[in-house]
């Protein structure tokens, strides 16, 4: 049976390959969050922006 990535590996392998975008990446989840305080999507979008940065 074939494995499927998840979306969160998905976007940690295009962060990987392209850096340059993560500042717009979280201007715009910061932004979804103050239109829609949505915790579980920030939290679940900051969680890739860290483990990309290797902070985990």
């Amino acid at each position: 049976m074939r494995k499927f990535r998840t979306l969160d590996e998905f976007e940690q392998e295009y962060f990987l390959k392209h850096p340059e975008e993560i500042d717009d990446y979280l201007t715009e989840i910061f932004q979804e969050y103050s239109e829609n305080n949505d915790s579980g999507a920030l939290l679940a979008s900051l969680r890739v922006f860290i483990s990309v940065q290797g902070i985990v």
